[in-house]
Order: structure tokens, then C-alpha cells, then sequence
């Protein structure tokens, strides 16, 4: 066996082996130490909506008197409640238009009702934050404020998102930091700057953050303070961040999803994936012998190694039953791919090819089509998860890498392991590989023999 025919194979087992630690369903993870750097990385499956549960929640819009709700302010609501759920942290959420005036919000894996009451109050509310002036009165934290009742100096659209971040006090309390933008700086600086010694109120959605005194000119830069804890403070960053919502919203219904109907379609998905599967490498042993088994064997590499990335921390992957499909629908793909090397390694050898020329021929001349058909469900994959959402873009990207991964199984995997049964007596028995009947040349041609003769070794037959 050449050099680099077995670094190859090393290589294959040592993916092999990395692939089926972190496929392994009671793996620990790494946590370590290493340099004064920690590590912790934890190999988990992230599951959907559909397999562990969550929350959904029914917005409705509640325009003030005057207030038209406009398809267009439905879907900047939308895009502005996506974007303060993306921030929340959870996994692969659904945020979608029903109807004119109402948003499906599905959450996955917030079940607790504490994550339930600060996801809903996150993208529920509207996220106004306004600065008003209070003149002589200083009012409570937690004083709810009505319309009209003071002068509103500057509201939150005058806010830089990229100066708004959560800082600590002397006293390592939370605080928000922000900064005004040009406009909002000249303003900010001239109010604060005659009105030394009153008060400033800062105001969210009609309820005081605080009423500090104003002790000196502020320009483009300040501190809202307040008895925040740490998930208080980063909510309201991320509503300054990603604004406030175009038209308010009231929650009409709120519920929790059970994950029972999501187990049992698994548990079916996986009884039916692994039925289909046996049945299909039982058809490529029968049909291809030898190599129809090789082709199973690098079906498992495929599967250990593509699970390994859906567990793998950095690998955005959130698997639902439609990341399933994808995951099922690539493994045909990769039968495919062996299909079509088998078949062009079975015309070359009935050419009278030996058995390693035939396995570098079929495998050269079966990789255009291979590659054509895979870039084109590739792009496929790619317009689906531009376009789409949810559900949608989890099934584009499952598939895109079960894709990915099975042109490297089919392509370098099943190679290797072809040529390593070149050094083997099945190499030399061509109904193995499907073409009784023809005989297979060696792929080295025998030394001649010799006879000992008066002044050496002479050629047999002379």
C-alpha cells in the first residue's frame, strides 16, 4: 500500500473515532484549562419546538385612536420582535404574520414561567424610551407616568445602538450606557445645559427607569442607573438596540407546547429511517457484494460524522423533524453517489480492466456527475435558507450538510476502503464485485520465471 494511500486511511479512522466521541449519547463534553484559557464546550443536540417544547405566544395589534395598522407596520413589528428574540438567546425561533393585525411567536425551550414572563415582556412591549422633563419633581422607580402629564425632551430614536451596552458602577450594580447620534447630542447637551439643578426622568414604555438630577451639560454620552439585575439591564439594551415597535401590541393568547407529539413522530421518524436504510443496504450487498458492503460501511462513517456537526457547539444547526427529512434525504444522496462509481467501476472491469484501474477510472468518470447533481441541491439548499424561516431553513441546512459530508464519504471514504481490499484475495474474484463471469487481471503483472542455469538465472521458455 502507497504512503499516502495509508495516511488516508489513518485519517478516515481518526475522523472516524473524533465523530463517534461526540456522537456518543453520554458524551462529557471538554472542560478544561489550558494555558489560563477555559474551555468548556458541551456536545448537545439543540432541539426544536417540535421535539422538547416551548412557548407560543398570539400578539394582536392595540393602535391608539388614529393609528392605522398597515401591512407595512405589521411587518416592521415583526422583524423588530425577531430581532429582540434573537437577542434573547433561544434556539431556531418562529415569528411569522397570521392574519392582518396578528404575530405567531414560538419559542423553544422556555418553559419556566420566569422565562416565560421576560420573553413576553421582552417582545411584547413596546420599547419607547423617552426622557422627560420633570422640572422640580423627582418621581419613584416604578412610577407609571400618563400621557401629557410632563414634556418629552428626546425619545430612544434618537439613540446610537452601537454606543448602548450594559456597564457596572463603582459599586458593581448594572447599568445601561448609551450615546445620542449628532442630532440627538446638539439637543440632549442644550436641554441639559439650561436646565441644571431640575430633574430628568427616563422613561420606558410609560414606566420610570429613574429621575436623576441634573448636575452638569451632558452631550453625546450618558448612564441610565436604576436597581436593574443583570437580565433587567440587557432586556432593556436590547430594546434600545433594535427600537421601539412601530405599533403596539397586546398578547391574546400565551401557551405552553408540549414535546409528546414531537417525541413520538422521532421515534417513528427514526423507526422508519433505519427500516428504509436496512432494506436499502440489504439491496447493495445483494446487487454489488463486496462493494455494496463497503458502501454501508462509509454510510456510518457519513452518519457519525454528520451528527457529530449537528451536536457540535459552533455549528448553528438546531434539529427539528423536518431537520430529520433533510438529514434521511441525504443519506439517499449519498446511496446515489455510491451507485454511480459501482456502476462505472463494473463497466470498466467487464472492459478488462484490473480491479485498482477500474476503481481510479469509476470514480474519475462518476465524479462530474456526482458533483453536478450535489451542487445543484446545494444551491436549492441555499435559496431555501435565504428565503425561508424556521422549520424551513433547518431542513435547507440538515440537508446542505448531510450533502457536504456525504461527497467526502463517497468520494474519499469508499475509495480508501476499495483500494484497501487491492492487497486481498477478493480482489481476484470478480463475482464479489458483481461481474461474474470476467476475469479480473492483476493490477501488477507477474515476474517471469527463471531456471538456473551455467551463468545464471535464464528466462523460463528459453
Amino acid at each position: 500500500m502507497r504512503r499516502a494511500e495509508s495516511l488516508t486511511l489513518a485519517g478516515i479512522v481518526l475522523i472516524f473515532a473524533v465523530a463517534g466521541w461526540i456522537s456518543w449519547p453520554g458524551n462529557p463534553g471538554i472542560h478544561t484549562t489550558i494555558l489560563e484559557q477555559d474551555f468548556d464546550l458541551d456536545f448537545q443536540v439543540v432541539e426544536g419546538l417540535d421535539l422538547q417544547g416551548g412557548l407560543q405566544v398570539l400578539l394582536e395589534a392595540d393602535p391608539p385612536p388614529g393609528l392605522a395598522v398597515t401591512a407595512e407596520s405589521m411587518e416592521a413589528a415583526r422583524s423588530v420582535i425577531e430581532r429582540r428574540i434573537n437577542a434573547f438567546g433561544t434556539t431556531e425561533p418562529i415569528i411569522q404574520l397570521h392574519g392582518q393585525n396578528r404575530i405567531v411567536v414560538e419559542m423553544p425551550g422556555v418553559r419556566s414561567a420566569e422565562e416565560r414572563d421576560r420573553a413576553v415582556a421582552l417582545f411584547g412591549e413596546t420599547g419607547l424610551l423617552e426622557f422627560i422633563d420633570t422640572g422640580s419633581d423627582s418621581p419613584a422607580p416604578g412610577t407609571r407616568l400618563g400621557p401629557g402629564q410632563y414634556p418629552t425632551v428626546l425619545t430612544g430614536a434618537r439613540i446610537d445602538a452601537t454606543a448602548v451596552s450594559v456597564s457596572f458602577d463603582q459599586r458593581n450594580q448594572p447599568q445601561i450606557s448609551f450615546g445620542w447620534d449628532a442630532e440627538g447630542a446638539r439637543t440632549f447637551g442644550d436641554f441639559t445645559g439650561s436646565h441644571v439643578g431640575q430633574y430628568l426622568a427616563i422613561v420606558l414604555d410609560g414606566v420610570v427607569l429613574s429621575a436623576p438630577r441634573i448636575n452638569d451639560r451632558i452631550t453625546d454620552r450618558g448612564v441610565i442607573s436604576g436597581r436593574f439585575s443583570l437580565d433587567e439591564a440587557r432586556d432593556v439594551v436590547t430594546k434600545l438596540k433594535y427600537g421601539a415597535l412601530p405599533i403596539p401590541v397586546k398578547v391574546v393568547q400565551q401557551r405552553e407546547i408540549g414535546a409528546t407529539l414531537g417525541q413520538d413522530s422521532v421515534t417513528r421518524s427514526v423507526t422508519a429511517g433505519a427500516v428504509g436504510l436496512s432494506i436499502v443496504l440489504a439491496y447493495m450487498a445483494i446487487y454489488y457484494r463486496v462493494p455494496g458492503i463497503v458502501a454501508g460501511v462509509a454510510l456510518a462513517v457519513y452518519a457519525l460524522i454528520t451528527f457529530s456537526i449537528f451536536k457540535n457547539p459552533w455549528a448553528p444547526v438546531t434539529l427539528t423533524l423536518a431537520g430529520i427529512a433533510g438529514f434521511i434525504l441525504s443519506i439517499g444522496m449519498a446511496v446515489d453517489a455510491n451507485i454511480l462509481i459501482f456502476e462505472r467501476m463494473k463497466e470498466e472491469l467487464r472492459n478488462g480492466r484490473s480491479l485498482g484501474s477500474a476503481i481510479d477510472t469509476g470514480f474519475h468518470r462518476a465524479w462530474d456527475s456526482i458533483r453536478d447533481s450535489n451542487f445543484s441541491t446545494l444551491i436549492t439548499c441555499a435559496i431555501l435558507y435565504y428565503f425561508g424561516s424556521g422549520m424551513i431553513r433547518g431542513f435547507a441546512l440538515t440537508l446542505a450538510l448531510g450533502v457536504l459530508v456525504s461527497m467526502f464519504t463517497a468520494v474519499v471514504v469508499t475509495r480508501s476502503l476499495m483500494r484497501l481490499l487491492l492487497v486481498t484475495r477478493l480482489a481476484r474474484v470478480p463475482a464479489l464485485f458483481g461481474v461474474g463471469g470476467v476475469d479480473v487481471p492483476p493490477d501488477r503483472p507477474a515476474r517471469p520465471a527463471t531456471l538456473p542455469g551455467p551463468t545464471g538465472f535464464i528466462p523460463a521458455g528459453r
